[in-house]
């Protein structure tokens, strides 16, 4: 008569160990919600060229944008997407729903610096060029 109630004890405990096992495994995407995780660039990261590669993964995510426009994820939650700075400091904001409403946002600030030969190139460096008549600058 014991052996069959510590079978009954075992059988009921691993019933139970299930059931919180699977709900625990249903609401994995509700418990920890969505995730963002930028490869590149480094948040601070200054560069002298304008156009760039934001990339990174996603966890838990349907919807991903990057400076408020759509931004394609493929099966396994990577994302790329190529951006142009503005010269000066810039903010990259990286916004990331899931199916239940939540909303995930990272910044990435950076600074595009100017080389002062490119500058100088365009007619933009100190003192390097004045107007006549017949030349117009660009």
């Amino acid at each position: 008569m014991e052996g069959r109630k510590i079978i009954k004890w075992v059988i009921g405990g691993l019933g139970v160990t299930l059931i919180v096992g699977y709900s625990f495994f249903v609401l994995n995407d509700f418990v920890y919600g969505p995730r963002i995780i930028i490869s590149n660039p480094l948040n601070g990261y200054s560069t002298t060229t304008p156009a760039i590669i934001v990339q990174g993964r996603v966890i838990h995510t349907n919807n991903l944008s990057i400076n408020d426009a759509q931004t394609a994820v493929d099966l396994d939650g990577n994302f790329h997407s190529r951006l142009i700075l503005a010269p000066g400091y810039n903010i990259i904001k990286v916004t990331a729903k899931d199916n239940y409403e939540r909303v995930v946002k990272k910044t990435i600030e950076m600074v595009l610096v100017e080389s002062r030969i490119s500058n100088i190139e365009y007619g933009m460096g100190i003192g390097t060029t004045t107007a006549t008549s017949t030349e117009k600058i660009i």
